[in-house]
């Protein structure tokens, strides 16, 4: 981790380096060109190319004729999207390497419909793609237990209650009314009870009300920020949730930054907790904080109101990994992060939520939601 953080510590986003691999490039390959980048990216090299039949590691014969690749042991012919969510692809080789250029890019998601008519594809098939790119993050997502800096935070998604139908406004005298009894702290005057639709509202969407909780650890070196993000959903940002969090995410005794919510109250019998009240200040006295971790509830809120337009509670958790990697993939290039994005799909195997969405084939439940 060292090593790669060296390596990008004078690195810009401006910076032509990190644009080695981008949109353009993949839009003046050939389809040829394309079949042989989808096997440098899966297998590294195209003289080490396993083979999923006999398992041989070597340099296969090339049927560009047919888009395949024959093992010189078993002679048993496959494609280089073989044993993958792609495997049962309709297009062409030229789009996906495309789509994955445009999904790996982007900084704040992309848009299915926007990728549809980027690529000139059914909306549908857009959505299956971006789908199991997702379900390959959320499966293939990293496990090390963070250690050292470390920062935690929860933020609420879905099921936020909207505005009632009539919108109650206060007389002159009534504002000055209220105004005074707060100030000498007596109890506020009563306002117009709420609509049984509106109560009734509020209650289905509190129902679907869940908390994206983000663990993420800070790099001992100023100016590189957050390096290693991991994140799940519960139901509420309890103490139950917490401390399971941590306990299962954190190595004992790191030092943990929180807000001042009660919720972290119990993290200190097992580590050094600081907190900071946002209240009163953004960063404590000693420098306590949990920026980083807002930063990254910043990046998912631009998401969830300019790009996807609102999350639903059974994917949440898929959404809450994507941006979990865009932030540890900030500092990378292009091509580094489509290599990555590349490894963790293509080591995932076949799609399970996905492969067959549009004849019915869903996903039970939510996935992994931590009880709170």
């Amino acid at each position: 981790m060292d090593s790669k953080l060296d390596r990008f510590k004078e690195r810009k986003l401006h910076h032509a380096v990190m644009r080695d691999f981008t949109l353009w490039d993949a839009s003046r390959m050939t389809e040829e060109e394309c079949f042989e980048k989808l096997i440098e990216l899966r297998w590294g090299s195209i003289d080490q190319v396993i083979c999923p039949a006999c398992g041989a590691a070597a340099r296969p014969y090339l049927r560009r004729d047919r888009q395949q690749l024959r093992c010189r042991h078993c002679d048993h012919h496959f494609s280089p999207v073989v044993d993958s969510p792609f495997m049962d692809k309709k297009i062409e080789y030229s789009r996906l390497l495309m789509a994955l250029s445009i999904y790996a890019s982007g900084a704040k998601g992309v848009p299915s419909l926007h990728m549809a008519r980027m690529l000139d594809l059914q909306h549908k098939s857009v959505l299956a793609l971006t789908g199991k790119i997702r379900e390959s993050l959320l499966r293939n997502c990293d496990q090390e237990i963070l250690s050292g800096h470390i920062e935690i935070d929860g933020g609420h998604f879905c099921g936020k209650p909207r505005k009632g139908n009539h919108r109650t406004r206060l007389k002159p005298e009534e504002r000055a009314a209220a105004i005074i009894a707060k100030l000498n702290k007596e109890p506020l005057p009563k306002r117009m009870p709420r609509s049984k639709a509106d109560i009734r509202n509020f209650q289905n969407r509190k129902e679907k009300r869940r908390i994206v909780m983000v663990l993420r650890e800070i790099h001992p070196e100023k100016g590189f920020g957050a390096v290693r993000t991991r994140v799940a959903v519960a139901t509420a940002e309890s103490e139950k949730a917490a401390s399971f969090l941590a306990k299962k995410l954190v190595q004992p005794n790191s030092l943990i930054m929180t807000d001042e919510n009660a919720a972290y109250s119990t993290l200190a019998s097992w580590c050094v907790h600081k907190t900071v009240e946002h209240s009163l200040m953004f960063c404590g006295p000693d420098g306590e904080n949990e920026n980083q971790a807002e930063s990254y509830f910043s990046r998912l809120r631009r998401a969830e109101y300019g790009t996807y337009h609102g999350f639903r509670p059974k994917y949440l958790v898929d959404y809450a990994q994507e941006f979990a990697w865009r932030e540890d993939m900030r500092r990378c290039t292009e091509l580094e992060k489509l290599k990555d994005l590349c490894q963790r799909i293509f080591t995932n195997g076949r799609s399970t939520w996905w492969r067959g969405y549009w004849q019915g084939h869903h996903r039970p439940g939510e996935y992994g939601l931590v009880p709170g």
